[in-house]
């Protein structure tokens, strides 16, 4: 079984996906931890959205890219648009993404740190 620390965001009705998308989260493993809700300011895209962001600690025994395969199916299935080569600074339904295994101490985004202490990590 592996540790993965991940992160979920959204700035499109996120009040809406943020739900859907742990729920489907919670279908890939019953062991799965996150943080609270917080509202941040976009990086490095020019929108008037701002995002909801959450960690979570996900302990599964699939592989990183197993794991990847599995979020990208939740952003399909949610509405994002995987193949478009500017999907990094669009607007967005749902982002998933892993930051890392928990063991090996994964960089967090500044604009996360303040969620640590909710999963029991230190910044």
């Amino acid at each position: 079984m592996q540790e993965y620390l991940c992160s979920l965001g959204s700035n499109i009705e996120p009040e809406t996906h943020f739900p859907q998308a742990q729920k489907a989260l919670k279908a890939l493993s019953d062991d799965i931890r996150f943080s609270r809700n917080i509202p941040t300011s976009p990086v490095d895209m020019d929108t008037n959205n701002d995002f909801l962001n959450a960690l979570f600690i996900i302990r599964t025994p699939m592989s990183a890219n197993e794991l990847k395969q599995e979020f990208n199916a939740i952003e399909e299935a949610m509405g994002r648009d995987r193949s478009d080569p500017q999907k990094s600074f669009k607007d967005r339904t749902i982002d998933i993404d892993i930051l890392g295994k928990l063991e090996e101490k994964p960089q967090i985004p500044n604009y996360l740190a303040s969620l640590l202490p909710d999963l029991g990590l230190n910044s």
